[in-house]
């Protein structure tokens, strides 16, 4: 086997009051904030009025983040309705991404739990993912994938409490609302100890957007959330859980009027192969077959779980990893997991 590239990412690291904390992202990424901002959601005067109006319901909720986001402002120069426009990234553009695997109990090797997924992006977005370590007072301390003014786009915190997703919504595309942006949500979430309190915000949160959320704990608990905007459905999962960007719950295929029947989509390509995979190794999956699922390459097309550009198609992962809620480990491979050694990092 050849031998892998050195996996690199900048860290961010940030202490202090939720105030502070976002204080020091937002000068630190100033400049790419700004740039992310106007090459991803270019803020015209109907994306501004979409994103004033979910500042209104987003000031009112969670106070940690909401204070995140005064210090976001204030470090970047950027307005509250540009950072909150920012955080409608899923949203806005809503791109039909990600494959995700989780396991639990019987389904692994040591019966602890483990999550994880691709992050696939088109390829022209390859250049701006970087971590963030965030230590807030009295909350648990955290570790995330970021991107700039997305601070929290996925990772676990040191309590154990594990986070990764992908899209959901996208066939058709369901329209967002006036509600919480799933990235504000995010950070929420990973403010929690439990899969069972992140439950409890999720519940009371009115969310903008469609997402399918995965999360899991050192109790070895696993979660997969499908929502559309200001409904979400909870599925309790036993062993094991995999999705690809399209809803599997009876009520959210419903309510997004999602129709896979008539003709299939690429992501299914690649969902049922990493379930298939999945299924095979019950009660030996580790992070060693996970890796593997994610390295999974059959063709250089989306119809892979680790997708490559090809031709005209120019999605690809972007990033690989996976997390460990009783070791509080994250680990991550930049670029292709083909290519890239994952790295170790710790909370």
């Amino acid at each position: 086997m050849k031998q892998l590239l050195t996996s690199e990412h900048t860290m961010v690291e940030l202490a202090g009051s939720p105030r502070t904390c976002g204080r020091q992202y937002g000068d630190a990424m100033a400049e790419r904030m700004e740039a992310f901002l106007h090459a991803e959601v270019t803020p015209d005067a109907q994306r501004l009025r979409y994103a004033a109006r979910c500042w209104d319901v987003l000031r009112r909720w969670d106070p940690a983040v909401v204070q995140f986001i005064h210090g976001l402002a204030e470090g970047s120069g950027l307005s509250l309705v540009q950072v909150t426009l920012l955080l409608l990234h899923e949203e806005v553009e809503h791109l039909k991404h990600c494959t995700a695997i989780g396991a639990t109990g019987a389904a692994t090797r040591d019966g602890a739990p483990i999550i994880g997924q691709n992050w696939d992006w088109l390829s022209h977005l390859y250049p701006w993912s970087h971590l963030t370590r965030l230590k807030i007072n009295g909350q648990p301390r955290a570790l995330f994938y970021s991107y700039p003014g997305l601070w929290a786009g996925a990772g676990l915190n040191d309590y154990g409490l594990s986070f990764c997703w992908t899209s959901g919504g996208v066939w058709p595309k369901v329209k967002p609302k006036v509600g919480i942006p799933s990235y504000a949500l995010i950070a929420g979430l990973l403010a929690r100890r439990s899969c069972a309190e992140a439950l409890t915000l999720l519940r009371r949160t009115r969310n903008a957007g469609a997402f399918i959320f995965m999360l899991a704990d050192v109790k070895g608990a696993l979660v997969v959330v499908e929502g559309v905007p200001h409904k979400i459905e909870i599925m309790p999962v036993h062993d094991i859980a995999t999705r690809a960007t399209y809803f599997e719950s009876p009520r959210m295929c419903r309510l997004s009027r999602q129709d896979l029947t008539s003709k299939p989509v690429n992501p299914q390509f690649r969902g049922e192969r990493i379930a298939a995979m999945a299924r095979r190794d019950a009660g030996h999956i580790d992070a060693a077959r996970v890796e593997s699922y994610l390295r999974d390459e059959r063709e250089t097309s989306v119809r892979s779980v680790c997708c490559q550009p090809k031709d005209d198609f120019r999605w690809m992962t972007l990033d690989s990893f996976y997390m460990l809620p009783r070791l509080r480990e994250f680990w991550i491979a930049r670029g292709s997991p083909r290519r890239h050694a994952f790295r170790r990092y710790e909370v």
